[in-house]
């Protein structure tokens, strides 16, 4: 697992794996947390930072939730992060370009290690689209996760700063 470099605030999660079948193994990772200016913003391997219209309410909703205690046998759990929102400024999707994105917890069997997956679908001039290839972290690392999420909750459960 890789979650590394970011501890002071905000939900950045990270681990080793391929995005596309026998593709090469690259960092991938996840993120939400507050922009310069105060707002919120996703950000995932591939897609770049993205506004987070839902703000602190929304990020600390899905801080909650990754903290909730895991079923102990088979289960998946998903969290709308983002649904049908329209982007503007992203270098990897068309201005107006509506973006959803699922994040998806679970586990496979029993006692089997949990996994994570962030599903990207939308619609650019009026045409659906899906990333065939979802973000998937195959083993979670539970501390890790936990870590992450309690310092967005913190993150979001503070004030914004004031110039």
């Amino acid at each position: 697992m890789v979650s590394g470099g970011y501890e002071e605030a905000g939900f950045r999660y990270g681990w080793r794996g391929s995005h596309y079948p026998g593709e090469p193994v690259e960092d991938l990772w996840l993120a939400v947390d507050r922009d310069p200016d105060d707002g919120w913003c996703f950000d995932a391997y591939f897609l770049g930072r993205t506004a987070l219209p839902g703000g602190a309410p929304l990020a600390a909703a899905f801080a909650r939730w990754l903290l909730a205690a895991a079923p102990e046998g088979r289960y998946e759990e998903e969290f709308l992060l983002l649904d049908g929102e329209p982007q503007s400024g992203s270098r990897r999707l068309a201005d107006g370009a509506l973006l959803t994105v699922e994040v998806l917890l679970g586990r496979e069997e029993g006692g089997g290690p949990e996994y994570l997956q962030v599903l990207l679908s939308g619609e650019v001039g009026g045409r659906a689209f899906e990333v065939c290839a979802p973000l998937e972290c195959r083993r979670v690392d539970r501390a890790e996760l936990e870590a992450a999420a309690n310092r967005l909750l913190g993150d979001a459960e503070r004030p914004p700063d004031r110039a």
